[in-house]
């Protein structure tokens, strides 16, 4: 542990501060050594990639617990399936031990993910028997404030008492109930973490889109996301971990976000992990694709089983027999005790019904038939495996002789295997590792993210792409991934070819990210986000990294945020941006009247308004597109979509210049709020009711521009909501800017946005 300690001093940027394993840490990390399934305790413990030395950096990089209040929030990232949980559970045993006398985890958006995260939580961290560490409430209401607060005052008196785990399903009326009664306890002083497991699933605000198109207000926040909101308001003292696989949400899309990481780190797999590299990119032999004709569809719907769906589980009683004749009957806790079969079918749950059948009838039928005749008809029971074994064996060279394998499907399998429908319909089955070695899993969007579906080795994925698959739940699919380095050759994936390809390439935009994310960790999230626009991180072949739905950003047109106003601190932040960048673009480049220019000069005198002509686009982004505040959410998803856009121009053209015009030269002027179907004029979050000036004069505000250069216009505004009375202004001085792309460029802007 010394040298773990003395490792943390040389990390850069250095941590906030160094927290310490103590007896709690002690103890889960020699437990977890012990279990079978798991890493060595040197693994675990020894040098800069071990889960200890990682946990170390990631809760220092969270608030001190000796300082007084605060909030931080980071982004920890780790590979799908690759022990993400293992680390927040050594960070929460680490909070335990250094001061921390509340954790909360937010464990999935379904029932069956809470109770999985939760119930793993229980036997991880020792609550399965009682504990001596903590006291756990899980989805907690009113009944139990006094409780909670009785626990939370004795643990105040003596921070060696036990300290709270809270386990909460992220749903809005979960975590409102949370917020409830944490918000009438006394928590000052008390040192809070949240983890939040699958951050980028319902925690972010998926309102955007539809703040955009005018279909929600544009206060909306997604329920989830505006009850996290409400939860860390409560706690005067707390850190927020985003914990995904998937972060190109959290990374681009919530470029202003309200919950913003500050800082990012990685979580590094173990030796035994097997991601899409192992298998998409070092071999083609463990993918099967599933022929067009396989898949059902409206227009061609299937009335018997796919052939490809029979051959997935002809693979599976081959590896399941495997396993039976390998495995270790001895310890009374193996290792690596089940094999499984998963079937995704489309999210759809009336598809996995049909599948459900497919499955369960060919498997009876196969049954009933190696059954009867594997002793008298060998040679004819042995061909129907025959293509498979083949396969199988020149991927796993280990593997025991086909009639063996038989022999121990009917000895063995099929007295220990069963099947289950997993989703969200009152059919589906909880599934118990414990009792049945062998399974095949039904379902689809309960199997897509943050499921574990143990010793899974045959995935049979006949789901489309569908019309613009996000990269990142994509990859949430793959559940396939995972630690089976051991019995990797007897894995296979069935896919559509599509599908297999999207995989492909998707293994470049991981490794991309996770390469730049390594390079800035640690580091504020605006740092990686300058880097990503600014340099050839964001190369055309690059955009699609970001994995969300496609559209164009508007040419011949302006840009124009909206609600510049929402957040008062960040208007007085914009506010001093707009003197600095004023200071510094009319000392550093050519400051001329508009006047100068002949479209653009009154009948007689100057203009109002001033131009700071050929300002490099780097210089724009670099000194105020990537450090102006915006708040809004509708405005931030247009302000991100903007800035991937000018960083692949840049990308492409280095030399590109900006014309910045000053709008009255920066003094205000008044623009009243409009109200909306749902929000009145007078809320300090209605939007403008217009940028441009409704001048008559043939040269107005929107002619400020140069017809083959970026524009952008700077200037600031008093608000009321009072049409025309300026006098009346009740939010003043609020920076705006409005920006327009030369139509030439309209070929280069298709960008990824969330839809």
């Amino acid at each position: 542990m010394a040298t773990t300690i003395q490792i943390l001093k040389t990390v850069k940027p250095p941590l906030l501060w160094e927290p310490k394993p103590k007896d709690f840490t002690d103890a889960f990390l020699e437990s977890k050594a012990a279990d079978p399934n798991g890493p060595n305790i040197k693994e675990l413990t020894s040098g800069p990639k071990s889960v200890l030395h990682e946990s170390l950096c990631i809760l220092g990089r969270c608030l001190p617990p000796t300082e007084p209040a605060g909030r931080e929030t980071g982004l920890v990232v780790g590979y799908v399936q690759s022990g993400k949980t293992m680390s927040f559970e050594t960070v929460i045993a680490l909070a335990r031990d250094n001061g921390y006398g509340l954790v909360i985890v937010l464990a999935g958006t379904k029932n069956t993910l809470r109770s999985q995260s939760e119930d793993r939580l229980k036997k991880d961290l020792g609550l399965v028997n009682g504990s001596d560490h903590w006291h756990h409430f899980s989805n907690p209401t009113k009944k139990l404030r006094s409780q909670i607060e009785g626990r939370i005052d004795d643990w105040r008196k003596k921070h060696s008492r036990k300290s709270l785990l809270v386990t909460v399903l992220k749903h809005g009326g979960h975590l409102d109930k949370l917020t409830e009664v944490l918000g009438s306890v006394n928590l000052t002083d008390v040192p809070t973490l949240i983890v939040d497991d699958e951050s980028d699933q319902a925690s972010l605000n998926t309102n955007a889109s539809r703040i955009r198109t005018n279909r929600v207000p544009a206060t909306a926040m997604s329920t989830t996301y505006e009850r996290i909101l409400g939860l860390r308001d409560v706690l005067p003292h707390h850190s927020y971990l985003q914990y995904t696989a998937t972060p190109q949400a959290n990374l681009l899309l919530a470029q202003t976000d309200l919950l913003n990481p500050s800082f990012s780190e990685l979580v590094t797999p173990g030796d035994g992990y097997t991601g899409g590299h192992a298998f998409f990119k070092r071999t083609t032999d463990l993918t099967v694709d599933i022929p067009p004709g396989d898949v059902p569809t409206a227009q061609t719907p299937l009335k018997s089983p796919p052939k490809s769906l029979l051959s997935a589980l002809r693979y599976f009683l081959l590896v399941a027999a495997q396993h039976a004749l390998t495995r270790d009957r001895n310890s009374l806790k193996p290792k690596d005790r089940n094999r499984s079969m998963m079937v995704h079918p489309a999210a759809a749950t009336a598809s996995h019904k049909v599948y459900k059948g497919w499955v369960e009838r060919a498997y009876r039928s196969l049954k009933k038939m190696i059954g009867d005749e594997h002793t008298t008809k060998p040679a004819a029971v042995a061909a129907i495996f025959q293509s498979e074994y083949v396969s199988l064996a020149k991927t796993y060279t280990d593997i025991k002789p086909l009639g063996d394998l038989i022999e121990a499907m009917v000895e063995d399998v099929f007295t220990d295997l069963d099947h289950a429908e997993v989703n969200s319909t009152p059919e589906a089955n909880e599934v118990d590792w414990t009792a049945t070695r062998y399974w095949i899993l039904i379902g689809g969007a309960n199997l897509d993210r943050g499921y574990t579906v143990e010793g899974l080795c045959i995935t049979y994925m006949p789901r489309a792409l569908g019309g613009s698959p996000a990269a990142d739940t994509l990859q949430q699919r793959a559940r396939f991934f995972g630690y089976k380095k051991s019995y990797l050759g007897l894995c296979r994936v069935f896919l559509q070819a599509g599908v297999r390809q999207a995989f492909t390439e998707y293994i470049e935009h991981e490794d991309f990210i996770r390469e730049a994310l390594e390079k800035h960790r640690g580091k504020p999230l605006r740092d990686w986000r300058r880097d990503f626009i600014l340099t050839q991180m964001l190369r055309p072949t690059r955009l699609n990294v970001i994995g969300l739905g496609t559209r164009r950003v508007l040419v011949d047109e302006w840009m124009v945020p909206s609600v510049l106003h929402r957040d008062a601190a960040a208007v007085a932040v914009n506010h001093k941006l707009l003197d600095d960048v004023e200071n510094h673009w009319s000392a550093g480049f050519t400051r001329v009247n508009a006047a100068t220019i002949p479209q653009l000069a009154p009948a007689k005198g100057r203009s109002p308004n001033d131009l700071i002509e050929a300002v490099p686009l780097k210089t724009v982004l670099d000194d105020f597109l990537l450090k102006v505040e915006v708040k809004d959410p509708g405005d931030a998803e247009e302000h991100g979509a903007m800035l991937v856009a000018l960083g692949s121009l840049l990308a492409k053209d280095p030399s590109l210049k900006v014309d910045v015009y000053l709008m009255n030269n920066l003094k205000a002027g008044y623009r009243s709020r409009v109200g909306t179907g749902t929000l009145a004029a007078s809320h300090p979050w209605a939007p403008i009711n217009q940028y441009f000036s409704a001048s008559a004069n043939s040269v107005n505000d929107k002619s400020f521009f140069t017809p083959d250069r970026l524009s952008l216009q700077l200037r600031r505004f008093d608000l009321g909501h009072h049409l025309n009375r300026a006098d009346l202004a009740d939010i003043r001085n609020v920076a705006w800017y409005a920006l327009r792309v030369p139509k030439r460029f309209g070929k280069d802007l298709l960008v990824e946005a969330r839809g």
